[in-house]
């Protein structure tokens, strides 16, 4: 998948702004769809289930008929879609303090490992072993109806990069009011911003008026 691509299904959403600038995994993404929500504003960009089943759909996580049946789904139990999506903020939290703690070389929750192990345990009997290439990966069962199927390629995906080796590039972008997570795939491992144009930018014209302020004294 590329980011432009699910930049454009998403455009004029809330969340779009989580493909302008991909973080390397499916898992990353989502937690960076809650850039707002961390912010001082604290407005949530993925507000319900069915905000969820849409980004999932942009970044092809489920398909376009996986989509419509977990939006029937939803229409037919709102109670219980609504108490999926609470879990799937639960796990995006978790999910962000856990790769948080790992990109700054802090201890990980066990709190939080918890609940990652939980729902992938309850996501397990929509997991299907698909053909990828010369092996094999797992995926969300075509027709997988149950609206918990809708956090079985999060937290699918949430697993395979918890224990890769990918884990050693794991950042966070170093503009300190930037939650951004992505996978450093630099030669060097350089990379030190979500995007330069923005908070690299941000950060070194900050530096420059603070050394100004400085000779100025």
């Amino acid at each position: 998948m590329s980011g432009s691509t699910a930049y454009q299904r998403a455009r004029g959403k809330p969340y779009a702004e989580t493909f302008r600038c991909p973080g390397g995994a499916l898992c990353l993404d989502f937690c960076n769809s809650g850039q707002n929500a961390r912010e001082p504003s604290g407005t949530e960009s993925i507000a319900g289930f069915p905000d969820l089943v849409d980004w999932l759909e942009a970044a092809e996580a489920v398909t376009r008929d996986q989509a419509a049946r977990l939006r029937r789904g939803a229409a037919a139990s709102p109670r219980a879609a609504a108490q999926v999506w609470g879990r799937a903020m639960k796990l995006r939290d978790a999910l962000f303090r856990v790769f948080n703690a790992s990109a700054e070389g802090r201890a990980i929750a066990r709190e939080d490992l918890s609940i990652i192990e939980a729902e992938h345990a309850r996501a397990a009997s929509f997991a299907r072993l698909s053909r990828d290439g010369d092996g094999y990966r797992w995926t969300l069962d075509p027709s997988a109806a149950a609206l918990d199927a809708a956090m079985q390629p999060l937290v699918e995906s949430a697993a395979s990069l918890l224990t890769s080796a990918k884990m050693e590039r794991l950042r966070r972008c170093g503009n300190s009011t930037c939650y951004w997570l992505f996978i450093d795939e630099t030669k060097n491992h350089s990379r030190r911003w979500c995007e330069m144009a923005s908070c690299g930018n941000v950060v070194k014209v900050r530096r420059h008026r603070e050394k100004a302020r400085s000779a100025a004294h």
